[in-house]
Order: C-alpha cells, then sequence, then structure tokens
C-alpha cells in the first residue's frame, strides 16, 4: 500500500509540473543545456561571417585593445553602421542571453561551437520574436545597429566581442565578407545578345 501511494503521489506532481507549464519549462532547460554541451565538443569557428549588413571587412578601423577610460581595454571590435542596420549571427549556435546592462546597452549573447559566446552590443532593437534557447545560423537576425548603452552620444555601431573560458579574443582576424545574394535570373555572357 506505502508503495502505491509513493507512486501516485509520484503520478500527480508529474502531471501538476506538466500543466502548470513548470514541466515544459524544464524539459526545454533541459533540452538547451545538451545543445550546449554539444557545441562544446565542436571545435571553434575559424570563420565568422560579418555580423553587420553591408559592412566589408577592410572598412573596419581595429579598435581591439584600444583604451577605454584609465582602468579597461576594449575588447571586441566596433563596426559603424547606420543606425537601424540589421544585425545578423555571425556563425551557428543558440541565443544565449538577450537583455540589457551599462556598458553594452541593449545586448545579445549567442553560444557557439566550442562554447565560444559572441556578444553583440549597443543594439537599437531586437529581431522581433527572437528569444533565449532560439537555434541560430548565419542568416538568423538578431537586432539592429543602435547607440544604447555608454555608446549614447557616439556614432552607431555594433559592439562585436567573443568570449572564451580563457578570456576575450579578437573578432577582427576571424571575420569574412558576408556572401553576396546568389542572383538566380542573371544569363551567361554567352546569351547576351546586343
Amino acid at each position: 500500500m506505502k508503495k502505491l501511494a509513493k507512486i501516485s503521489a509520484g503520478l500527480f506532481l508529474i502531471l501538476l509540473l506538466l500543466f502548470s507549464g513548470v514541466g515544459e519549462i524544464i524539459v526545454n532547460k533541459l533540452v538547451f543545456y545538451e545543445h550546449i554541451a554539444r557545441l562544446y565538443m565542436l571545435q571553434p569557428d575559424s570563420k565568422l561571417d560579418m555580423p553587420v549588413k553591408d559592412v566589408l571587412k577592410k572598412q573596419i578601423a581595429n579598435t581591439w585593445h584600444a583604451p577605454r577610460g584609465s582602468d579597461r581595454v576594449h575588447e571586441g571590435q566596433d563596426i559603424f553602421a547606420p543606425k537601424g542596420t540589421p544585425i545578423f549571427s555571425a556563425t551557428t549556435g543558440y541565443v544565449y542571453k538577450i537583455g540589457e546592462n551599462n556598458l553594452g546597452g541593449q545586448t545579445v549573447s549567442v553560444i557557439g561551437a566550442g562554447g565560444r559566446v559572441y556578444y553583440y552590443a549597443h543594439l537599437d532593437s531586437y529581431a522581433p520574436g527572437l528569444a533565449e534557447g532560439d537555434p541560430v545560423s548565419t542568416k538568423t537576425l538578431l537586432g539592429s545597429v543602435g547607440t544604447t548603452g555608454n555608446a549614447q552620444g557616439t556614432p552607431p555601431h555594433l559592439h562585436f566581442g567573443i568570449y572564451t573560458s580563457s578570456g576575450a579574443v579578437n573578432p577582427l582576424p576571424l571575420l569574412v565578407d558576408r556572401n553576396a545574394p546568389v542572383l538566380t535570373n542573371v544569363k551567361s555572357p554567352q546569351d547576351i545578345h546586343l
């Protein structure tokens, strides 16, 4: 009889968790952490797509380790673009965190291969529907360029940082220009008759 009471109590608890929504949250978190564990086993990306639309690598002035006040250095690259310019994920992975802080303003963090965290800061806005735990690819819109956080009063830009368990990594050597769209209705030169 005691065994039946324990089983009944266990089933009641499981049903309560499932119907209250708490069970779904727990399962979703477990699945998310399983995905993250798999990412940690992969080699980090050696090339990253430019996260800001229509910006070429050669247009970026290297701001890595530039002094920021008397007590810190810049741990990332500032990629300048007009306010509202789309920001895409530079890698595949999962949205790790969406939020605000004093330095970065509106930020999105994506965790990718090797457990690297890709930090996108000073966003003017977030992509509609973007949520923590979402899978991302290099085609995933994260938000748009802005001046939030300590970038207020400066030209609009994305602060793009990469963080590992041993510290920050300079993103500039890893960035490559985003591929131009493929035009499917363009004729080859042999098909053009003048």
